[in-house]
């Protein structure tokens, strides 16, 4: 039911492809260090698909990238398609890493600085801006006071058309996602690496297991909507019915909702 692309036709841009090329250390670092203009100090966690749990009760998160060194956390995330609560959904991504990182006795002088990046391939605020990055700032200061609490959200509009303010590394990493042009040494490790990840067998069975595991989520999905959609349907043919003064028995029959469920309509 569902088309996934073959192991062989996946770039970087891809979900699967991405984070496994972010699991080099060496390529992760250098891809962090173009997109932020600093140094990342000595990688302490690595991992993709951090599942991060606040609370039973509260939602649960899988970033797509998540690393730290002694000084920082930093996440970063491939989005393809415009979401309008991404905004947001940075809030609540910083807020789980604070909480994972942070032990009971530990003093809020010593969190680590918390970084959130998301690489889009469309413009997520629609400024034309190649570049957007978000600090806490007092607004009602002439000049801008700075929150200065160690969080940053850093969005890249790779589709921008103006990149003339963008370093020169970034630039050409941009040009690498939009055309798959690896004209620097960071693109060309990531070409390397994307041609050995290809012609591994565990990188095949990894993805087999993915677009399986996708599939079955999206039948999930699709599963729950027709049940959502049936049971609205079958809600408002019940009130219609009670409003024409039909017998709730006999609405029941037609719905297949229950008696208790038809009285509250």
């Amino acid at each position: 039911m569902y088309n996934f692309k073959r192991l062989e036709d996946l770039t970087f841009t891809d979900d699967f492809m991405f984070s496994q090329v972010m699991k080099n250390k060496e390529i992760c670092k250098e891809v962090v260090e173009t997109i932020l203009g600093i140094k990342v100090g000595r990688i302490e966690f690595l991992t993709s698909q951090y599942e991060i749990e606040i609370d039973p009760e509260a939602k649960t998160i899988a970033m797509d990238v998540y690393l730290r060194d002694e000084k920082k956390i930093i996440n970063v995330e491939l989005q393809n398609g415009h979401r309008l609560e991404l905004p947001k959904r940075s809030r609540y991504y910083q807020a789980a890493a604070d909480i994972d990182n942070t032990s009971p006795g530990e003093l809020y002088s010593e969190m680590k600085d918390n970084y959130v990046i998301f690489i889009c391939t469309f413009d997520p605020f629609l400024q034309g801006k190649a570049f957007y990055k978000f600090e806490n700032i007092c607004r009602n200061e002439e000049k801008p006071l700075r929150l200065n609490d160690g969080t940053y959200k850093i969005f890249l509009n790779t589709a921008a058309e103006d990149l003339t303010l963008l370093d020169p590394e970034l630039k050409l990493f941009y040009d690498y996602i939009r055309r798959g042009t690896a004209d620097s040494t960071l693109t060309e490790k990531i070409n390397s690496s994307i041609t050995e990840l290809k012609e591994d067998r565990e990188t095949r069975r990894k993805y087999m297991t993915y677009t399986t595991r996708m599939a079955e989520a999206k039948s999930e999905a699709r599963e729950e909507g027709f049940i959502q959609g049936a049971y609205q349907k079958a809600v408002e043919t019940a009130k219609s019915m009670k409003l024409e003064n039909m017998p709730i028995s006999m609405i029941a029959h037609f719905t297949g909702l229950s008696i208790e469920e038809i009285e509250k309509l």
